[in-house]
């Protein structure tokens, strides 16, 4: 792979549907990180709340700098893949880049509390954790998690960058559930499953190895890792629940999978159904979904 920056608007080919009216409009992405530092690309008026349950700020910030970047992928007004979806920033990173269980956990209580009212349809978590508490799939973080999709929301996942060794996708990422995402150019990084025999494990891949996108002090900066790679997917969702809002969580998942195609050179326990094709996920299905 060429260690060229990929700009996710471009290498996604969601640039060509930004300019048919297909931006995620309406649609609300719920983003659990570090924050989100002001930027020129992130219009305020998007923003629909910020909560901070790491220091109880109000004005939103990233002192980390990992939810900004990830917010862009997502959602960046010239680079991201859905530029006018909606946010709602949680910060549940410290300026280190940690946190607990039982702070995620309270972040996850408030998206079940207040999703209505902000129409939150999709949670991006790029976050995995790798405790002996965690790496078990019913752990208390997933038991939360479960609630989220139970509800009908949208949850996507990191593998984790603990790969390629098999069964080391990191929480909540393990939760059988949600849209884990690997990374297809990160196969020296991106976390494999099987979480199980029967579970596939990532369920899909988006890039994530050398990925431009915003930088607090509104500049732009390049990362790698599977928290880059989930906002591709999390901006796919919204691209395609602005054209088909009635779908549920499990008949986007379900679309996901069947438009995605085969890495050659990854094996299945580290791809999952593959890499989205955008245009084969956003064209109408020609047969009634198998949910």
């Amino acid at each position: 792979m060429s260690a060229s920056s990929k700009i996710p608007a471009l290498v996604s080919g969601a640039a060509a549907f930004h300019e048919q009216g297909i931006t995620g409009k309406e649609v609300t992405i719920a983003i659990m990180d570090s924050g989100l530092a002001p930027h020129k690309e992130i219009d305020t008026g998007r923003i629909l709340t910020f909560e901070d349950f790491v220091y109880n700020r109000k004005i939103p910030y990233d002192d980390y700098s990992h939810g900004t970047h990830v917010t862009g992928i997502a959602a960046a007004e010239k680079i991201g893949i859905a530029p006018e979806s909606n946010l709602v920033i949680l910060k549940v990173l410290d300026n280190r880049g940690n946190s607990e269980t039982d702070l995620l956990i309270d972040a996850v209580k408030w998206v079940l509390k207040h999703y209505q009212l902000y129409n939150i349809r999709i949670v991006n978590i790029s976050i995995g954790g790798n405790s002996e508490e965690l790496r078990h799939e019913n752990n208390r973080l997933n038991v939360w998690i479960k609630r989220l999709w139970e509800h009908g929301i949208i949850v996507c996942c990191s593998a984790g960058n603990n790969g390629p060794k098999e069964g080391s996708i990191s929480a909540p990422g393990n939760c059988r559930d949600v849209i884990t995402v690997g990374s297809y150019d990160g196969g020296h990084f991106s976390s494999a499953g099987p979480l199980r025999p029967y579970i596939t494990k990532p369920e899909l891949v988006a890039p994530g190895y050398h990925i431009l996108s915003l930088k607090p002090g509104d500049s732009y900066t390049i990362k790698s890792g599977t928290s880059m790679s989930v906002p591709f997917i999390s901006g796919y969702c919204a691209l395609l629940l602005q054209t088909r809002p009635n779908f549920s969580n499990y008949q986007v998942k379900q679309h996901l999978m069947d438009s995605a195609y085969n890495v050659p050179y990854l094996p299945y326990n580290m791809q999952g159904a593959g890499i989205v094709n955008l245009k084969r996920l956003l064209s109408f299905p020609k047969a009634p979904l198998h949910i």
